[in-house]
């Protein structure tokens, strides 16, 4: 079988007594974590240094926490490994030691190094189901969890909840469903009410361009009303798309997670995504029906009308960055963008 065409096969294991490792504390960790501890009593988080939130679950006895760096016989005993730290390079070594010690790993935002994928999950005391597109289709898999969890009754969140739908990642593109505050519902991301002032940073890149693959990476930051920085990742890759295209794309995915009006502070190393509303270019389009220079219609047009849409209720600042310049947001976005495109998972950019 080819492997764009893999299917995964759904293999439901019993971890109750099967020691995960976790390896790495951040945004996407704490995501493996929180669906984790439903499953397993022996789930070990290995980091330097740990977030609230991990060290409330450490003190209801839901997981173990080792404050240090990882070391290669921090996983011997293991049944599975999750690899999320932010430093590609112990990733690709965590990676390489679990396939000598034939383990299962998961490398975070790598699909190229993944034995397993997460699906999306919706689940209850009894049920468990497990939606998975091979990683093709992750807004897909969303949208039918969640049909899933309809019919098996409403998460009532708790500290230990009973049910819920988990979009952890089946593809490396992260979602947080099963957050009480923050969750993913298909393109969008409910925030609390209370949250106004969204920072939205984006990427794009594409390989061959205009001929090659290509993907867009998103890193969403907002305060909770507890004062809590909170962070989303979004990421997918495409079989064939230009760069201009991915860079619109990761701004339209920012903006589209957004469920009311908020304040916005948009960053991008893109001037052509910039200079177009800072410019005006987009106004001066749409006055000329869509043509630009000497009468010649406006590229990627399908994306800009889908990026306007998405911007109406918002009030929005468009800042530029200079990629690839040590801005630890921009370089973050950077690496889901290529990270996505150099994936095996893509999927065709449909240009209207």
């Amino acid at each position: 079988m080819e492997k764009k065409n893999r299917k995964y096969f759904p293999f439901f294991v019993d971890l109750s007594d099967k020691k995960v490792v976790v390896i790495g504390a951040g945004t996407i960790a704490k995501r493996r974590v929180r669906v984790l501890v439903d499953f397993t009593g022996h789930l070990c988080v290995i980091a330097p240094e740990i977030n609230p939130e991990l060290r409330e679950l450490e003190q209801a006895g839901k997981l173990t926490i080792f404050r240090k760096n990882y070391e290669r016989d921090d996983i011997a005993d293991a049944f599975l490994v999750i690899a999320a730290t932010n430093d590609r390079r112990l990733n690709q070594e965590i990676y390489a030691a679990c396939k000598e010690m034939g383990i299962p790993v998961n490398v975070c935002n790598d699909k190229t190094r993944c034995d397993f994928y997460f699906p999306v999950l919706a689940y209850n005391d009894t049920i468990v189901a497990g939606v998975s597109s091979g990683g093709r289709d992750a807004a897909g898999s969303r949208r039918v969890a969640n049909r899933i969890q309809e019919m098996l009754g409403e998460p009532e969140r708790a500290s230990a909840p009973s049910a819920s739908v988990s979009s952890a990642a089946e593809d490396g593109t992260p979602a947080d469903r099963d957050n009480p505050d923050t969750f993913c519902e298909g393109a969008r991301t409910v925030l609390p009410p209370d949250v106004r002032f969204v920072r939205i940073y984006t990427d794009g890149a594409a390989r061959g361009n205009p001929d090659g693959p290509g993907g867009y990476g998103v890193l969403l930051l907002f305060e909770d009303a507890s004062g809590t920085l909170r962070e989303l990742e979004f990421s997918q890759g495409y079989v064939k798309t230009t760069n201009n295209r991915m860079e619109l794309m990761a701004a339209i995915v920012g903006l589209e997670a957004l469920d009311h009006p908020c304040e916005v502070q948009i960053y991008s190393d893109s001037q052509y995504l910039v200079n177009a509303f800072n410019q005006h270019w987009i106004d001066s389009w749409i006055k000329k029906d869509w043509k630009r220079g000497k009468n010649e219609p406006v590229k990627n047009i399908d994306l800009w009308k889908r990026l306007l849409a998405a911007a109406g209720p918002h009030r929005i600042t468009w800042n530029w960055v200079k990629g690839h310049d040590g801005h630890p947001e921009n370089e973050r976005c950077d690496e889901l963008a290529t990270g996505a495109a150099d994936g095996e998972n893509l999927i065709e950019d449909i240009m209207l």
